[in-house]
């Protein structure tokens, strides 16, 4: 038995092939793929390539005897030498690297949503204590409507109150809508309540 080389333009392929004399001729016969590789091959391809010959010739362990599965390693290796120690160690820390700064990347990227996250709750803890202060505003204000309109039934005289009401533009105004505020409160006004559970 004997390892066959065949280069192409991008990679080594191996085979296993075995010589017959057949009808008084040399004659190849295919045994099995033992995998392929890169041309000038990466310390992680050379690994990889590694694991599937020894798996491969593992699964063919009842055609070859470990004599031969020795002779077939060093031939191979002689091409495709197989990783060193110090060249793992090398793979490993480059891995390990790259594995921190991806985690460092993400653990930026996190801590940036957590503070948009904490920037919205902040702006919307904001807008609750503005929108109760103005409700106990409004509470105020129409119980001293509801006190003068009970003295003003009575027959009471009552200071002030003879300009005009409030309008829409003085609602509008003092709740600080911008008119695309306007516009879509009008909107969902005018909804009915199927359209509006839809919206």
């Amino acid at each position: 038995m004997f390892v066959r080389f065949r280069q192409t333009r991008h990679r080594l392929q191996l085979s296993l092939a075995e010589t017959r004399r057949i009808d008084g001729r040399v004659r190849h016969e295919h045994i099995a793929s033992l995998g392929s590789i890169e041309n000038s091959p990466t310390t992680r391809a050379r690994i990889a390539f590694w694991q599937l010959l020894h798996e491969r010739l593992a699964k063919l362990s009842n055609r070859i005897d470990p004599a031969t599965q020795g002779r077939i390693l060093g031939t191979v290796h002689a091409r495709i030498p197989m990783v060193t120690p110090d060249e793992q160690r090398s793979l490993q820390l480059e891995n390990a690297k790259a594995d921190e700064q991806f985690w460092t990347r993400l653990h930026k990227l996190y801590e940036e949503q957590v503070e948009g996250q904490q920037k919205l709750v902040a702006g919307a803890e904001s807008a609750i204590g503005r929108g109760r202060s103005a409700a106990a505003d409004a509470v105020a204000h129409a119980a001293a409507i509801k006190e003068r309109i009970g003295r003003i039934e009575k027959g009471e005289t009552v200071p002030g109150g003879l300009g005009r009401p409030m309008t829409r533009a003085d609602v509008i105004a003092l709740l600080g809508w911008t008119k695309s505020d306007e516009r879509h409160a009008r909107r969902l006004a005018e909804m009915d309540e199927d359209a509006f559970e839809e919206f």
